[in-house]
């Protein structure tokens, strides 16, 4: 990693005496207010989903460099308040990429937000609501899948913006508190009507002592991931983003992950390639996956599996701005696994856009979620998003 992070002192350094040098600096500031009818953390499932009734998810800072026709940089960092309201940051991505090369390849090396599924490459900024989809947190990780690794792609010759990605690394540890952290607590004190029945059931408590943590079935180490992703044009007004992405690695429990996944987005513009117009887009993604399981002295072991889906649909009506419509299912696990309950969640987004010149712009989201929990029940809530984008975009992908 420290290796990587040299890279970029070099690059800028060369780039002094180099006339093809172009840097490009971004940032981006994502706050949300609003309620829910539970502890809004114990709604959050990714690591800037909002967890309370003030919420800044994010400070994105971000640079892109390009030297010559080959070379590539990207280094990208979050700042945001974290489930204790203290400021936190993750340094989420820092890479060189050999870009170009012939043959249709290109090469990146470094820490990354791999590419796979719809969203996991994705950075808060550009989501298309107001917290992440179920199946990101759920199947890649509180933050999704961020590891360091090198990654091969290669563009197919013969079909439109289809790319080929292959990787493999493994999965850098977090330093900061998570939102699924330290909530439980904070639930039982406001369920104090529950002890008794705890008390009562104390004789099985060397049974509960062996169920393990779910989010150990998360990769890990030795982590590869594979992604297909491609666009067909149907015409200038219509084209279909298709792709199947599978990851396989060590887990948590020292056992194996496979995670399988396959999505279809539709897009319609009114305008074609030009920019501007009505616009409708709809997407549906399933995800599988299967792991082993064992505890550290062995008593527990075994196997699981789970899927999930995500589907979402953003109609823009009207120029600037956008209805949106979500639904997330996760089966959930049961056997000895706690904390991948079963869960349902159905949203509705509606954003506008705002553009103030070529160097800032923004968006207003307002978005209700309904959610069913496996151990809560019924739940509702309300959040009102803002968004502040300063710089020109170019971001090295």
């Amino acid at each position: 990693m420290k290796k990587t992070l040299a890279f970029f002192p070099l690059l800028t350094s060369a780039a002094l005496a180099a006339p093809d040098f172009e840097l490009n600096l971004n940032a981006h500031v994502n706050a949300t207010v609003g309620q829910a009818s539970i502890d809004e953390a114990l709604l959050a499932t990714h690591a800037h989903d909002p967890n309370d009734e003030f919420t800044l998810q994010g400070i994105e800072l971000s640079a892109s460099a390009t030297l010559g026709e080959y070379l590539a940089g990207f280094v990208a960092y979050n700042g945001f308040l974290d489930d204790e309201d203290k400021l936190d940051g993750e340094l989420e991505e820092a890479f060189l990429k050999f870009q170009n090369i012939p043959g249709g390849f290109e090469v990146r090396a470094g820490r990354l937000l791999n590419r796979v599924t719809t969203q996991n490459d994705q950075h808060l900024h550009s989501w298309h609501f107001v917290d992440a989809n179920l199946i990101t947190t759920r199947f890649l990780g509180d933050e999704g899948l961020i590891s360091e690794s090198g990654e091969l792609s290669y563009k197919l010759p013969f079909q439109h913006d289809s790319l080929i990605s292959v990787a493999f690394g493994n999965v850098p540890p977090h330093d900061h508190a998570h939102h699924d952290h330290g909530h439980d607590e904070e639930h039982h004190d406001d369920h104090d009507d529950h002890d008794d029945h705890h008390d009562d059931h104390d004789d099985h408590s060397d049974d509960h002592d062996e169920h393990l943590e779910g989010e150990e079935a998360l990769l890990a180490d030795n982590v590869l991931t594979f992604r297909w992703k491609g666009i067909y044009y149907h015409t200038d007004f219509q084209s279909y983003t298709y792709g199947a992405s599978f990851l396989t690695g060590d887990n948590g429990f020292q056992e194996r992950t496979n995670i399988y996944g396959a999505d279809l987005t539709y897009l319609w513009r009114e305008n074609g390639l030009e920019a501007g117009g009505k616009h409708l887009r709809a997407t549906g993604e399933l995800i599988y996956r299967d792991f082993d399981y064992r505890s550290e002295d062995g008593d527990v072991q075994g196997s699981a599996d789970e899927w999930g889906v995500h589907t979402g649909l953003g109609w823009g009506f009207i120029e600037d701005w956008e209805l949106g419509a979500r639904y997330g299912y996760l089966q959930g696990v049961g056997e000895a696994i706690e904390g991948l309950p079963e869960r349902h969640r159905a949203s509705l987004a509606l954003t506008r856009a705002v553009t103030i010149n070529e160097y800032v712009a923004g968006h207003a989201r307002l978005q209700y979620n309904h959610d069913w929990l496996e151990e809560y029940g019924h739940e509702n809530s309300i959040w009102l998003q803002f968004q502040f984008d300063f710089g020109q975009g170019g971001e090295v992908r």
